[in-house]
This record gives C-alpha cells, structure tokens and sequence, in this order.
C-alpha cells in the first residue's frame, strides 16, 4: 500500500510556486532515506496531473494524536522529539535545510515512529546548487525562527527552532508564542523578548531547559542539529547511540 498525492498540472502551470516546489519536493525526497522520513517511491505523469507516490504512514498526523489527548506526556513527546531531531540531523549532513517542519508534517508509521513529510519549501546548500546561507521567506509563522521573520540572513538553524516549537506543541497542546490579534511584528518582538506562553506545572527541569535553548532568539547562542542531539534530557533511557542505516542513493 501507497499514498498517493496529485498535484493538477493547470494549477501547476499557473503558479511558478507550484512548479518550482514540486520539482525541489521530487528531487530532494528521492535523494534522502532514512527511517523518520517518508520516502518518494516514484513520481508519474499523465496529461493532466502530477502523481507523488509515498510511503504509507497508516498512524495518522501527529497533529490528530495531540488534539485527542490534549498533550503527550514527556516520554512520549521525547521519542518524537528524538526521532524528528535524528531526520532532521540527517538532512543538515546532506545539505539540505527543510524550513517548514511543523506537527502537521509529521506522521506516523505502524510502529508509533515519526515520518516527516513535505519538502517543498526545502533548500539545497551545495546538493542542488541553491546557495547558503538562504534569505528567502519560508515556512509557517507559528513555527518560523525570528530571523526569519525578521528577513535576516539565515541558515540551518531555524529547523532546530522549528523543532522547539513541535517540542513546545507536544507537551503543551498549544504554541509557544501567540498574539491576539495576529500580527507579524508582535509576534517577532514576544519571541526576541523570550515572552513564552507558560509551561505545565508537570514537566521536568531538564526539558524546559532543553526547550528554551532550542528556542533562543539569538542563533548564535542556540544550537545546532548536533548540538541539540546531544542534549541529556533527549538522550534519557537511550543508552548510546545508535546512528539508523541511512543512504544517499542518488549522490
């Protein structure tokens, strides 16, 4: 069994977005594998539709799991947390910075592990020839890092932000950072002011520590993939560790 995602090649055609992130979104997906992220079996074509076809993640959208629970506790949040740490670490060896990781792309496969999905907003810096650091505008708000926000030159460590708010989303049910009413400006000004909405009373020490560094405004004081794996609290009832079977078929 296979996901299927079809793109209309009329819509394609009319927006150069469209195109330009279908193409990366191929191109990428077929380039990487490892086991938290969905792999890109084939991609097919027929006169009026684009056929992305993927790896089943029959486990749903992690979103679905947190909205039914309310929060995950933390052993919970830190196996996902680890595992989306570990694709991510993968794809930074491999050049690429994927800008727009968020719970909803994050699914999961039979076995309850993470799958990470969604490359179309993902840049190259030395595999496809895009150049590094980025200065494009990437990603969803919510989960965007400051200097993102801020239009600032940029690189790989707004994934590890990003993976400070899927952190947050997981153990909280809710974002780190929210205005009301929305605004670009105000939310970059409570994320460079460290104004985090609170954190429950139940969770430990170590991962709000954990957390907060993630979430350090300044990139040159937050970590980055290697750094963040490396962290005690993620690494609790992992003993050692054990780098998955990865491969890059296409290099």
């Amino acid at each position: 069994q296979v996901a299927v995602k079809v793109i209309d090649k009329k819509r394609a055609k009319k927006d150069t977005y469209v195109t330009k992130n279908l193409r990366r979104e191929g191109q990428i997906q077929q380039m990487i594998r490892h086991p938290n992220i969905a792999q890109l079996l084939d991609i097919l074509e027929t006169e009026n539709s684009y056929y992305l076809v993927m790896e089943l993640c029959p486990g749903g959208n992690l979103m679905h799991k947190i909205y039914e629970k309310k929060r995950l506790e933390e052993h919970e949040a830190r196996k996902y947390i680890r595992q989306l740490i570990l694709a991510v670490e993968h794809l930074h060896r491999a050049g690429v910075v994927h800008r727009d990781l968020k719970i909803e792309n994050l699914l999961l496969d039979e076995d309850n592990n993470i799958k990470l999905i969604d490359f179309g907003l993902s840049n190259c810096a030395g595999i496809l020839g895009y150049s590094d650091p980025f200065s494009t505008q990437c990603g969803s708000p919510a989960y965007a890092a400051p200097e993102l926000l801020a239009r600032k030159k940029y690189g790989p460590k707004i994934d590890v932000w990003s993976i400070g708010v899927n952190m947050y989303a997981m153990l909280t049910g809710t974002l780190p950072f929210t205005v009301e009413p929305f605004s670009l400006r105000a939310l970059y000004q409570k994320m460079v002011d460290k104004e985090m909405n609170p954190f429950p009373t139940q969770l430990s020490s170590a991962a709000i520590n954990f957390l907060r560094s993630l979430l350090e405004p300044d990139p040159a004081k937050r970590p980055n993939i290697q750094q963040a794996l490396a962290n005690r609290w993620l690494n609790e009832n992992y003993p050692g560790r054990a780098p998955p079977n990865v491969t890059y078929p296409n290099r």
